[in-house]
């Protein structure tokens, strides 16, 4: 299993970044760029998030690692948290809602999406995206 960590100040101009070593990573790990590309958008929303609710100055912490067939990414802040993260599927709220739409986008930029908060000490999203060729991540197509 290979895996990346880095942390980032919670502030969005930081967010390229930890897109950036998505990228680098994927792209050692062979991941097609669909998956590339649907893993980014979805990491986005969870750094958006973290940056956005947190309400921290704490730095988000992310680990991007690689498992069989997956890579799976964890970001995971200090912050307030919350009581009910989302189990199931996540629907989109109304149109014209201004807010919400993040974990439903990152469910469905996802295979899989996982998340723990407990109020007054943060959370922890896990994203996860398989490799749609049958082939473990890292090795020749």
């Amino acid at each position: 299993m290979k895996f990346l960590q880095l942390r980032i100040p919670p502030l969005p101009r930081y967010a390229g970044a930890a897109r950036s070593a998505l990228s680098t990573f994927a792209g050692e790990q062979r991941l097609q760029a669909a998956d590339l590309e649907n893993l980014m958008f979805a990491l986005g929303e969870a750094i958006a998030n973290a940056i956005q609710h947190a309400d921290s100055a704490d730095e988000i912490e992310i680990r991007i690692h690689a498992d069989g067939d997956c890579v799976i990414v964890t970001v995971a802040d200090h912050g307030r948290g919350f009581e009910s993260p989302p189990r199931g599927h996540v629907p989109l709220p109304s149109v014209f809602a201004e807010a919400g739409r993040g974990f439903a986008i990152m469910q469905r930029c996802t295979d899989f999406l996982d998340v723990q908060s407990d109020p007054g000490a943060g959370t922890v999203v896990t994203l996860g995206r398989r490799r749609r060729d049958g082939q473990e991540l890292g090795t020749a197509s």
